[in-house]
């Protein structure tokens, strides 16, 4: 048995990593453009979209209830240690 600060102590450590961990595999996507399928509203935050990657990564971005169930681009500016965040991307605008 270990006392309970012990426990909230190694939680706290192992979490700390993980979210440090997640955060350096997501950083590589920033200033890149992906495709998502817009699936609704973001849980946190519902004046903001969320969509997935095709590679089932969640990206929010500033969106209307008109995206739902489309594929669209998303340039992503921001990673976060599980979720993307990014801008819906203006395609041949030279």
């Amino acid at each position: 048995q270990l006392a309970q600060e012990v426990k909230e102590e190694r939680n706290a450590r192992l979490l700390s990593l993980v979210n440090e961990l997640a955060g350096h595999r997501y950083d590589r996507y920033v200033g890149e453009q992906v495709e998502i399928l817009v699936e609704g509203e973001s849980k946190k935050n519902s004046t903001r979209m969320m969509g997935r990657t095709r590679t089932n990564k969640i990206v929010v971005f500033d969106g209307s209830e008109r995206h739902r169930g489309h594929l669209m681009d998303v340039k992503i500016n921001r990673a976060g240690s599980f979720t993307l965040y990014g801008d819906p991307a203006i395609i041949n605008m030279d």
